[in-house]
């Protein structure tokens, strides 16, 4: 069957329909991606890992349909041919020439026999070689040498192994630990001796490896006149890196915080400080605090203390 084809960039007309479709499906599937992209790692931005995507989608879409296509070519030519070969085997037949008259005569007997040989010779079946040879000769199907390629390269870039993947992981997760690590001793040197700080780190170090961890309580022997906004500062800094999306949200901090630093948790008229109360005011800050709010930079897990910034790790 043949279809009329208009250039569409290398596609026929009935596949442009649903080349559009599929073009607005992959735009839905490119959001999805993005954000399960982002969600596992901020360092990208969210419009450059959806554009990403959906390039990508539409790379796959053209490989395959291209392939496709080449196929669907291949298959036309086969029926062609095969129709061809049909028309030719029905147009032969067997004709017997009549004999002359004026031709010698031949006696009846011989004439019968003749006569008989001729009708066994043509009720005779065809035989399969005989078919085999009317029939159109097999042609293999071709994918273009382009079209494989850049599937190739497609799926080698979407198909890390997982090897690589985790190797990726892994360093992430160590560099980023190794970040927290230098900020609590950098901002914990001034306020606690460094035993305290080597138990402290144990603990947000526990905490940074599983967001439920359950901290010990501790008397800690500060230096200066320390306050719950400090802690606060501190813990929120460090959720604030983690992702607070990721189980590291203001209740998290709050439970942390409350378990980790009793002697801390105690407001002006000699109550406790609540859960729901330190969630609720991780920002407050005033000029006094020794432990400030940072921020983090777009897309970086830095902390900043003092004139000094430490690195962030790839």
């Amino acid at each position: 069957m043949n279809y009329k084809k208009i250039s569409f960039f290398g596609f026929e007309r009935f596949f442009t329909a649903i080349c559009i479709a599929v073009s607005a499906v992959n735009l839905i599937i490119s959001f999805l991606v993005a954000g399960y992209w982002y969600d596992k790692s901020t360092v990208i931005p969210y419009p450059v890992l959806l554009i990403i995507s959906f390039i990508l989608l539409e790379f796959i879409l053209y490989a395959v349909i291209n392939a496709m296509s080449e196929i669907g070519s291949q298959l036309d030519k086969k029926n062609v041919k095969i129709q061809k070969a049909s028309q030719e085997k029905e147009d032969v037949t067997i004709s017997i020439p009549e004999t002359s008259k004026s031709a010698i005569s031949v006696p009846n007997k011989d004439v019968q026999d003749n006569a008989i040989s001729v009708e066994s010779e043509q009720e005779e079946p065809v035989s399969p070689k005989a078919t085999e040879d009317l029939s159109a000769p097999e042609v293999p199907l071709v994918v273009s040498q382009a079209s494989v390629e850049r599937s190739e390269s497609i799926t080698k870039l979407l198909n890390l192994s997982a090897e690589e993947k985790r190797k990726k992981r892994e360093k992430f997760i160590q560099g980023r630990k190794e970040l927290m690590e230098a900020y609590i001793r950098g901002i914990m040197k001034p306020l606690l001796p460094e035993a305290d700080i080597d138990a402290l780190w144990l603990e947000y170090k526990q905490w940074i490896e599983s967001s439920t961890y359950q901290p010990t309580s501790r008397m800690w022997k500060w230096k200066e006149k320390v306050t719950s906004r400090d802690v606060r500062h501190l813990t929120w800094n460090i959720a604030k890196r983690m992702g607070m999306e990721n189980g590291y949200g203001t209740k998290n901090c709050g439970r942390f915080i409350k378990t980790m630093f009793p002697d801390l948790c105690i407001k002006r008229d000699g109550s406790q400080c609540t859960e729901d109360y330190l969630a609720n005011n991780l920002l407050e800050e005033k000029d006094t605090d020794f432990i400030k709010i940072d921020k983090p930079d777009p897309n970086s897990i830095a902390f900043h203390f003092g004139e000094k910034q430490i690195k962030q790790v790839n």
